[in-house]
C-alpha cells in the first residue's frame, strides 16, 4: 500500500530502507569491536616483568623463571607444570614401555593453605605428588680404545660438533680424526683442539687442501696409518652422526669377529634414496670397517680414488671391486633419512639405536638436550617410554603427548610422522622402520626444548607445547634418584 506525503506518512519501502541501513550500521560497529576491543582470553594475560616483552596468563599459578622463558623463547605463556620424577633402578633388562598407574597431567589438586605463610611458600605450578619411574640399572663406561672415528669436515663445524661428540667419545678412550680445508687461523685450530681436551675427547686435527669428497675418502689410509696393535675399528661418520650409548655400540661390535674383513653399515630407510645411491654403507649411519678391510682399502687406494663415485658409494664400489667382502646390515644404525618430522621414530618405543643422524638438518631433534638425562641414569633412560592412566605419554628426553586413539599396550607400530621423500610411500619404509601407522592428526604433543643437569646432581626437562595464538605451555620435569 502506498499513502502519500502530504498525509504525514511515509511509504513502507522506505521504513524498510531505513531498518536495513540500521542493521548494516550495528553489524559493521559489531566487527569492529570483535576485533579491536580486547578479548576475554587476551584480558586474562599480563606482563610478567617491565623490563621483559613476556606476558603471562592467570592460569600460572607461580613466578615462572624469566631467564628460563627467554632461552625457550616464550613471549606468551599460557600454562606451566611441574612434576617431580623419582628414579628407581631394576638390575634385570626392561622393557622400553613402562605403565605407571597414576596420572601425569589430570591431578585433583588439593585446597591452597589458609595459613598464609605457608601458601606464600606453595609452588602454584607444581603437583606435589612425586612420580616412580624404574629403569634397568646403567652400564659402566666403556672402553672404546679399540675404535677409531674419521670426519671430514671443516674447523667450524667441527667446534659445533663437539658438544655433542662429547656424549659418546668423551671420556671413552675412543679417538677421532678429523680431516679439515685448510683453516686461515692457526688460533682456531687450537681453540677447537683445546675444548676437545677439556671435554675428554681423544680428537687428532689434520688439514687437506682436497676437496671434501676428496678427504672423505682419504680418511681409510689415515685411519690405516694411525692404526695400534689394539685397534679392530675404524668407523667413518659425519659431522651430525650420533651415537646415543657407547657401551651399546661397544657390545654391538663385540658381537662380530674383527679378525675378518668385515663392512657394517646400514642403508638408507626409504627405498627411493636406496635406487639413487645403491645397496650402500650411508654414511650419516656410520661405515665400520674392520681392521684387516682398512688394510685390503688401503692397499687399492689409488685405484679406488680414480672412480668417477663419491663419499659413501666410492667407499662401498672399492669395497665390491677390489674385495671379496659385502656390507654386513646392521639394522640398529640409522641414516634417518626423514623429513621435517622424525618424532614418530623417536616415540615408537624401540630399542635404543646404536646411530642417528640428520637430526639438525632433515629434521629437528637436539641430541645432546635429548640425552642430559643420560648424565643422571644412564643411556638405559633415553627415549624410555612412561605410559600413565589419563593417556599421557612420556618419551624420556623427547617428548610427552596425548594421541588421539587409545594406543594398545602391545602394539608395534610406529606413527609415520614425516614427509615422504623422492616419491616414496608406506611401503617404501617398511624394511627399516615397520610395522607402521598414519599419522595421528589429533596428537597434543609437547617437544624438549631444552634439558639441564643442576649443581645438586638433579636433571631438569622443559617440554614445550606451541601456540602463537592461545600462548604456549609447558611442562618441567625434574628428575632425581630416590635418596
Amino acid at each position: 500500500m502506498f499513502f502519500s506525503s502530504r498525509e504525514g506518512v511515509f511509504p513502507v519501502s522506505w521504513a524498510w530502507k531505513r531498518m536495513v541501513r540500521f542493521v548494516v550500521i550495528l553489524l559493521t560497529v559489531a566487527v569492529f569491536a570483535t576485533i579491536l576491543w580486547p578479548s576475554s582470553v587476551e584480558s586474562d594475560f599480563h606482563q610478567l616483568h617491565p623490563s621483559s616483552n613476556i606476558t603471562i596468563s592467570t592460569n600460572v599459578k607461580c613466578d615462572p623463571d624469566l631467564d628460563i622463558l627467554r632461552k625457550l623463547d616464550i613471549s606468551k605463556l599460557a600454562q606451566y607444570t611441574r612434576r617431580e620424577m623419582v628414579i628407581d633402578f631394576a638390575e634385570n633388562s626392561m622393557a622400553m614401555t613402562q605403565d605407571i598407574d597414576i596420572p601425569l597431567l589430570d591431578v585433583a589438586l588439593p585446597p591452597p593453605s589458609t595459613d598464609p605463610a605457608v601458601a606464600a611458600a606453595q609452588d602454584g605450578c607444581l603437583i606435589p605428588f612425586p612420580i616412580s619411574a624404574t629403569v634397568p640399572r646403567p652400564p659402566k663406561p666403556a672402553d672404546a680404545s679399540h675404535i677409531d672415528f674419521g670426519v671430514a669436515t671443516t674447523v667450524s663445524r667441527l667446534n659445533e660438533s663437539l658438544d655433542q661428540f662429547a656424549h659418546w667419545a668423551g671420556y671413552s678412550n675412543a679417538r677421532i680424526f678429523a680431516l679439515i680445508e685448510p683453516d686461515e687461523s692457526d688460533d682456531g685450530i687450537q681453540l677447537v683442539q683445546a675444548k676437545a681436551d677439556s671435554l675428554g675427547i681423544n680428537l687428532y686435527i689434520t688439514e687437506a687442501d682436497d676437496d671434501y669428497l676428496h678427504r672423505y675418502f682419504s680418511l681409510i689410509p689415515l685411519l690405516e696409518e694411525h692404526k695400534r696393535d689394539t685397534t679392530k675399528w675404524g668407523c667413518i661418520i659425519d659431522d651430525d652422526t650420533f651415537f646415543p650409548s657407547m657401551p651399546a655400540l661397544v657390545d654391538a661390535l663385540n658381537g662380530y669377529d674383527h679378525t675378518k674383513s668385515l663392512y657394517i653399515g646400514a642403508v638408507s630407510e626409504g627405498i627411493p634414496q636406496i635406487a639413487v645411491f645403491g645397496m650402500i654403507a650411508f654414511g650419516g649411519a656410520g661405515v665400520f670397517l674392520s681392521s684387516p678391510l682398512l688394510t685390503e682399502l688401503t692397499a687399492v687406494y689409488d685405484e679406488c680414488e680414480q672412480m668417477t663415485f663419491t663419499g659413501d658409494r666410492r667407499i662401498a664400489n672399492c669395497i665390491y671391486g677390489y674385495t671379496n667382502t659385502r656390507m654386513t646390515l646392521d639394522h640398529r644404525l640409522h641414516q634417518l633419512d626423514l623429513m621435517k618430522d622424525a618424532s614418530g621414530f623417536f616415540e615408537a618405543g624401540r630399542e635404543l639405536p646404536l646411530s642417528v643422524h640428520h637430526w639438525k638438518s632433515w629434521f629437528q631433534a637436539d641430541m645432546p638436550k635429548l640425552s642430559v638425562i643420560s648424565e643422571l641414569c644412564g643411556p638405559t633412560c633415553l627415549l624410555r617410554r612412561f605410559r600413565f592412566n589419563d593417556g599421557w605419554m612420556l618419551t624420556n628426553g623427547f617428548s610427552i603427548v596425548k594421541y588421539g586413539f587409545q594406543v594398545a599396550p602391545d602394539d608395534l607400530t610406529m606413527e609415520m610422522t614425516w614427509e615422504p621423500h623422492n616419491g616414496a610411500n608406506t611401503e617404501s619404509y617398511l624394511h627399516e622402520l615397520g610395522p607402521l601407522r598414519l599419522r595421528d592428526d589429533e596428537k597434543i604433543s609437547y617437544l624438549l626444548e631444552d634439558a639441564a643437569l643442576q649443581p645438586d646432581g638433579r636433571v631438569t626437562q622443559w617440554y614445550v607445547r606451541r601456540d602463537s595464538k592461545n600462548g604456549d605451555e609447558i611442562i618441567e620435569l625434574s628428575w632425581r634418584k630416590r635418596s
